[in-house]
């Protein structure tokens, strides 16, 4: 029984300590400026959908640039780095794809507002690094340009089996941080209501 429980504990700590060693790239980038997905994932049969959503609030711009780049669980970017601009009301479809993926590529969705960053690789995993491509998003001349600002979601996506898992986003309107866009937003409502 004494070595069941040890074996068990011993097991636990090293999926533990995998766990927060792959995760490691994620938060290395502080989340009042950028915003981090911890796992992506693309081979032949499976790939990861990101959209992103301008919610047209006061405060922000009518466009939002935003670089994202896919890194690789090496820590290199074999799948590459793209800029696109979220206008607002309207969402970006990004999708993150093998070359040789049969059925999500540029020749099956070629709509205008679908962005795809694919890698030279059949399979790959790391995370997703989004950041404004606005020199300072967060400060307010006009309106913000903050990729922080906009709103994602996302998906690992299992083709096969129709299947598939939903993404964690690190530093978006989600977020649970106090963000100079939620002090601006609070500082415009009536006295008494913040």
């Amino acid at each position: 029984m004494k070595n069941k429980i040890i074996t068990r504990f011993s097991v636990f700590i090293a999926a533990m300590a995998l766990l927060i060693f792959s995760a490691a790239n994620a938060f290395a980038i502080t989340n009042s400026t950028s915003v981090v997905s911890p796992y992506w994932q693309s081979d032949g049969d499976a790939y990861t959908f990101v959209s992103i959503s301008h919610g047209s609030l006061d405060l922000m711009s009518s466009q939002i640039g935003v670089i994202m780049q896919a890194v690789s669980n090496d820590g290199t970017s074999t799948f590459g780095t793209t800029a696109f601009t979220v206008s607002e009301n309207s969402t970006t479809r990004i999708f993150v794809v093998a070359t040789n993926h049969s059925t999500i590529n540029t020749s099956t969705i070629t709509a205008s507002d679908v962005v795809f960053i694919s890698g030279t690789t059949t399979s790959s995993s790391g995370s997703l690094v989004f950041t404004p491509r606005a020199t300072s998003p967060l400060i307010p001349i006009n309106r913000l340009t903050d990729a922080t600002a906009l709103n994602y979601w996302g998906a690992i996506v299992v083709s096969s089996a129709s299947s598939g898992f939903a993404m964690e986003f690190i530093g978006d309107t989600h977020d649970s941080v106090f963000s100079v866009l939620t002090s601006a937003i609070l500082s415009e409502l009536p006295v008494g209501l913040n």
